[in-house]
């Protein structure tokens, strides 16, 4: 049995969460539902559980807050929110789990299964250190055969598409390496936007433009960029006036 706890402070929605467990999870035990962050806090020191379901927020609180109050975070956590754009960003580069309410059960399930995979206290530190700091200093975490590596940002040089996979090549102090990852471009596209410095040049290429190094402009457009293999990127002639405006405007390109 799972030992869970749930922390909602809207009573419907948490009635809703713990029916929704009670009916169609029998491996949930759930020990608790905690409508404020006080509460949640003595309840998962004195029960211990290995599951929590943490609203973002919580009154004057956010579920942040109370991860960050916790001295001990052996447990995995599978937030629930209605909306929070940023917060959901923090949440996906932390490669932690989050459902959408009010609950959906195939979303519900989706989460669960995905319980398996740990690393939680590294995950979670992870997820607190990039709420609280702007940009290429975020770190997202890529996971490689049930390995979380946490790259910064800033360190990302390009990402490029392999159907289904992705493939993040990123700067490991003067080495470049590679990791495949089972999500597609667009999701690393989702995840990134807002953060200045990715942009998705070809319909297989998102690059990193700080790593940009020489950009070719002819019949046809590539870019090369500053790696050790000086890799050459297409530029989709669909998207390259678009590109070249954003390198206006963010006075790059004169």
């Amino acid at each position: 049995m799972i030992k869970t706890i749930i922390v909602e402070d809207d009573a419907m929605h948490a009635r809703s969460l713990a029916e929704a467990l009670e009916t169609h999870f029998k491996t949930i035990r759930l020990l608790a539902i905690c409508h404020d962050v006080q509460q949640a806090k003595l309840q998962i020191s004195a029960l211990e559980p290995q599951l929590v379901f943490l609203d973002i927020e919580l009154g004057p609180y956010s579920g942040f807050d109370l991860l960050a109050m916790l001295k001990k975070r052996d447990f995995e956590v599978i937030f629930t929110t209605a909306y929070q754009e940023y917060a959901l960003q923090a949440i996906k580069m932390s490669a932690l789990d989050y459902i959408e309410k009010p609950v959906d059960i195939k979303q519900l399930r989706a989460a669960i299964s995905r319980y398996h995979t740990r690393a939680s206290e590294k995950k979670i530190q992870n997820l607190l250190i990039n709420f609280n700091m702007d940009g290429n200093e975020q770190k997202v975490a890529l996971q490689e055969r049930g390995n979380y590596i946490f790259v910064r940002l800033k360190d990302i040089l390009r990402l490029q598409s392999d159907n289904a996979y992705t493939v993040v090549y990123y700067k490991d102090h003067s080495f470049i390496n590679k990791v495949l990852l089972s999500k597609n471009l667009a999701y690393f596209e989702d995840m990134f936007e807002g953060k200045g410095t990715f942009y998705r040049v070809h319909n297989q290429h998102l690059v990193n433009i700080h790593y940009i190094k020489r950009m070719v402009h002819g019949k046809s457009c590539v870019i090369v960029m500053d790696d050790n293999k000086k890799s050459v990127v297409p530029v989709a002639r669909a998207r390259r006036d678009d590109f070249f405006h954003y390198l206006r405007n963010n006075g790059i390109l004169i």
